[in-house]
Parts: structure tokens; sequence; C-alpha cells
């Protein structure tokens, strides 16, 4: 039942998203319908299946890895993707592909902080991480950009470049490390029931996040002929999400401490983490602090721990915000397929 209530309400949220996506698919097919025949009988003798299996890497888009920064993205806090794939071949240029996914993400302040500390020392004093496990499944439109021949799988290309755009659904469950000093510490556990920014407590308007997001994946790729048989695809993806909480922050300020850890009790540490001397990798961030400091407009003297929450956190003179990105968080990925023709018996066209 709250599977259901969380996918409606995302579902209802959505509708732009859905529409814009849908729109897209519509006139990438009539382009293709009018010249090749869609859906024509004609059509049969270019018309095969495959199955694929692939991976890859993925990289994440948010409150914790600035869109701004992409390229930081690319090489920080890197993990890696699934997936199982079944296409179906309409006509020379175009497919539909059914997809189950599983992506991992992940986001550390520490970390990606250290690719430009000067302009990042905010996410430095911060020390927010997550990570979530993301499955979803899509469904996307495969639109060739070299014209191929009417000759099935047999006559496919050696190499073809394609888009691909389509609509899907994810699932996911931002994680965060237990804090040091509480049971189970350095263990993964769920986000969004510690209520982070005060969701659903009396002192807070904010109602927990859906679990459940629609997603528009638009990607290219290219395609590789190794034998009759087989192909090897190498894949781009761009995942946009309706969802500000991949991450488990969203564009909130910090919720009044008291009053959190009098509705939650010790499940406060998840929400404001800047005052743990250690990453979560466990290395001491004192060294690191000393030069984000550094970098706050106005500060001067020795910098010492006790500090921080005058500066960052709930009740600080520097910076409040739990989270400071208003837009949607997306995420990337790069695939690696290999494909099998579970069809690809010659056909003759249906006469007339």
């Amino acid at each position: 039942m709250r599977f259901h209530t969380e996918f409606s309400q995302s579902m209802a949220k959505s509708k732009n998203c859905i529409t814009i996506a849908f729109l897209f698919i519509g006139i990438l097919v009539s382009l293709e319908s009018s010249s090749q025949g869609l859906f024509s009988k004609k059509n049969v003798i270019n018309q095969y299946t495959t199955v694929g299996i692939g991976g890859g890497s993925s990289h994440y888009y948010g409150e914790l890895s600035r869109l701004r920064y992409f390229h930081y993205g690319l090489y920080t806090n890197v993990r890696w993707n699934i997936n199982a794939n079944y296409t179906r071949y309409l006509t020379p240029n175009a497919a539909a592909r059914l997809q189950l996914s599983w992506v991992r993400i992940l986001g550390d302040d520490y970390n990606y902080s250290q690719r430009n500390l000067e302009i990042l020392y905010q996410n430095l004093i911060r020390n927010l991480h997550f990570r979530n496990d993301i499955k979803e499944v899509t469904l996307s439109g495969i639109f060739n950009l070299i014209p191929a021949y009417n000759g099935g799988a047999r006559d496919r290309l050696k190499f073809t470049p394609y888009l691909t755009v389509g609509i899907g659904l994810a699932a996911h469950s931002p994680e965060g490390e237990v804090p040091l000093g509480l049971p189970d510490a350095g263990t993964w556990t769920p986000l969004r029931d510690k209520r982070t920014a005060g969701q659903d407590t009396p002192a807070s308007t904010l109602k927990a996040y859906s679990l459940v997001t629609p997603v528009v994946p638009l990607g290219l790729g290219l395609r590789f002929k190794v034998n009759n048989k087989i192909d090897i695809t190498f894949e781009g993806n761009v995942r946009l999400t309706n969802s500000d909480y991949l991450d488990d922050i969203g564009n909130d300020p910090y919720p009044n401490q008291a009053q959190l850890r009098s509705y939650i009790g010790e499940d406060v540490a998840y929400s404001y983490r800047a005052e743990e001397i250690f990453s979560r990798t466990d290395v001491n961030r004192i060294p690191l602090l000393i030069q984000a400091f550094s970098n706050i407009p106005g500060y001067s003297g020795s910098f010492d721990p006790a500090q921080i929450p005058q500066y960052y956190g709930p009740e600080a003179q520097y910076g409040t915000m739990r989270g400071n990105t208003p837009r949607k968080d997306i995420y990337a990925t790069t695939q690696v397929t290999i494909s099998y023709i579970i069809s690809d018996k010659i056909k003759c066209p249906v006469l007339k």
C-alpha cells in the first residue's frame, strides 16, 4: 500500500516530465514512420529481437556534486551500474528497448570538496554523504543516425551511431553511514526515516519524500556488429528525474536540532554532521577544515573545532541551509552491453 501511494504521488507530480518525454518520442516515431513505415507489414524483413546484458560507471549530480562543475562528477565518487535489456528492431532505423537497471550512486562532501577547496569549502565543512541503489525500469526508443539498408539483422551495418530517449520509473532509498558513538557505527542505514530535514515532525511543514520517481533517459551510443548473432554497444546516458532527494538532501534549511532530538532521539546525528572530526572514510578532517575556514569571508584567527556550529549549522551566522541547489537530481551512466540476436531468420516481405 505504501509503495502504491508513493507511486501515485510521484506520477501525479510528474505530468510535465512524462508529457515532454512522450511528445519527444512521438515526434521521432512519427518521422520514422512517415519515411520507413514503422508498423508497415512491408517492414517484416527488418524486424528482429535481441537480448543483452551490460554494465559500466555511474555519476551523480545534485546537492553533493554540482552540475555547474560537471567534470568533477565524471571522476569523483564514481560508482557502477548493471543492466539487462530486451530490444525489438521495428525498421532498419528504429527500435524499442525495455531495460532493467541497477544503478549505485554516491556523494561525499569530503571527497568532492577537495577538487576545488577554495570554491567548495562549504561542502567540506558540511560533511554530508550518501549512497543510493536505484532500481529502474525504462522503455526507450532507439533511432539510428546512419540510415541502414532493408536487410534485417544479417544486413545490419558494421558500425552504427544512435540516439535514445525514453521514460521509466526508478525505486530508490538513500543511505548514510551510522555515526561514531551509535550502535553499528560505520554500517549503512536508510536515511528517509531519520527525518534529516525535519520531515513529518510537528515543527516542520515538510513531508517525507517519495522513494519512487519518474526518470527520462537521454543518450547517445555506438553499436558494433561482431558477427551475425552478436553486437557490442557503448552508450552514454543521462537520467533526468523528478526527485530532489536521491541524496536525501533537498533545498531545505537545517531543522531545529533540539526539537528534532525530542521527536526522534539519537537519530538527529544524521541531520547535522559538520562537527564530526572524521570523514566517512575515517580520515581526520582537521587539516582541511583549517584551509576551509580560511576561505570564509571575514574569518580570522586560529581554527577551533568548537567554532564550527557558529559558522555552519542550524544556528550559524554564515550558513544555515542544509542544501542549496533547487534543481532536481540527475545521474548519468556509461554502459558496455553485449547483445545476442534471438530472431534473425531471413524473412520475406508480405506481398500485396
